[in-house]
């Protein structure tokens, strides 16, 4: 017999995941041909560490 708590449990995390997926702000972003990147900012787990670390510097 199917254990439906099981299949309705896999289902549900990947709905989930979908929706996280297509939720991102990044998901439907295109560049310009030929077009300047813009200066990379550091994303939130590096800011959160500088953060920390007392405003220094991670040298990566």
């Amino acid at each position: 017999m199917i254990d439906y708590l099981a299949l309705a449990l896999t289902h549900a995390l990947i709905l989930i995941a979908i929706l996280r997926v297509f939720m991102r702000d990044d998901f439907d972003c295109e560049d310009r041909p030929g077009a300047e990147p813009e200066e990379a900012k550091p994303s939130r787990r590096e800011a959160r560490r500088a953060r920390r670390a007392g405003g220094k510097a991670r040298n990566a």
